[in-house]
């Protein structure tokens, strides 16, 4: 009897203890900012950055211990639209749209069971995470994105924090010592998403034809067209420069192969009476960009001179977009 005592009294020691040892087990995470630097929401293309969310725990027993980690991500303070995120900023109230990813694709979207729209969470589990995460600790990815094509979006700077738990993030992770002592547990850590929008303008132009004429004797007009897409409330002005043979607004000539010229005008409206030249000389023409395509008129005009040898006649004009 006395030697059944004895055994059963050491069995309840080591039990004690190897249950101390799996209370001991825990993990810390932390993470680095998502920083996308500038973004240009008036191309199609689509701005790509990383984050890391570094884990690292204290040491197990070897080969029966196991882990599993689930790494939970939610909206963020900058709301989502569905299952879009957003980055918001002080000076507006039109978000900028990103997202979050698990893989480098950008096609598995990271979420977790406590956001309503999806996805699935950051999972880490078996022996070979169990021992980087033992000795030297993990650097995980995350892979975000902000969509090309959001040129409503008014210049300035954008962001969003995720630091509240379980909405924005929240850790579950399971620890087991001998495959048999587990404790669940629960943790939070916090980071930003940032970007800064900056302003961009887009331009396009059409070829201003006079057609084909005779003599010189009358007036001749005639229009074209350019497109400007700039981002929201971004100023700007529209300058065309003098072309390769003319010396000031109002002072434009086209030249055929002979070197023979044709004076002719360019202008910002139909009465021809505002000629339209650079910034620097006064004459160009303002707006302000609302992320998409804004039509200016130019209205030309080929005045009454006298008629140069028959030909054809030309001139380069550059558009510059000053914003």
């Amino acid at each position: 009897m006395i030697r059944t005592a004895l055994i059963w009294l050491l069995f309840l020691f080591c039990l004690t203890a190897t249950a101390g040892m799996a209370r001991a087990q825990t993990c810390s995470f932390s993470a680095s900012d998502i920083v996308f630097g500038q973004v240009d929401t008036l191309s199609s293309g689509a701005t790509d950055t990383t984050g890391t969310i570094s884990v690292s725990c204290s040491a197990f027993l070897g080969l029966l211990s196991s882990i599993d980690i689930r790494i939970h991500v939610g909206e963020g303070r900058g709301g989502a639209n569905g299952a879009t995120r957003r980055m918001t900023s002080t000076t507006t109230a039109t978000p900028l749209n990103f997202q979050l990813y698990r893989d480098a694709a950008r096609s598995d979207l990271l979420g977790g069971s406590y956001w309503s729209y999806g996805g699935q969470p950051i999972r880490l589990t078996g022996a070979s995470v169990l021992t980087l995460l033992t000795t030297s600790g993990m650097n995980v990815p995350v892979y975000a994105r902000v969509p090309g094509g959001q040129g409503s979006v008014i210049p300035g700077s954008y962001g969003s924090v995720f630091d509240r738990n379980p909405l924005d993030v929240r850790v579950d992770y399971t620890t087991c010592n001998l495959l048999l002592f587990c404790t669940n547990r629960t943790a939070s850590f916090s980071f930003s998403v940032l970007a800064d929008v900056v302003p961009d303008c887009l331009v396009t132009a059409e070829d201003l034809d006079f057609s084909t004429t005779g003599l010189l004797n009358s007036a001749i007009d005639a229009t074209s067209q350019i497109d400007v897409t700039c981002t929201a409330n971004s100023a700007f002005d529209i300058g065309l420069g003098y072309g390769f043979y003319g010396t000031g607004p109002g002072d434009r000539k086209m030249q055929d192969t002979g070197g023979n010229q044709i004076w002719y005008g360019l202008f910002r409206d139909a009465a021809r009476s505002l000629s339209w030249g650079e910034l620097g000389d006064g004459a160009a023409q303002p707006g302000t960009g609302s992320g998409a395509a804004q039509s200016f008129t130019v209205y030309g005009r080929v005045p009454a001179q006298a008629t140069p040898p028959p030909g054809i006649y030309s001139d380069t004009i550059i558009v510059t977009i000053t914003y």
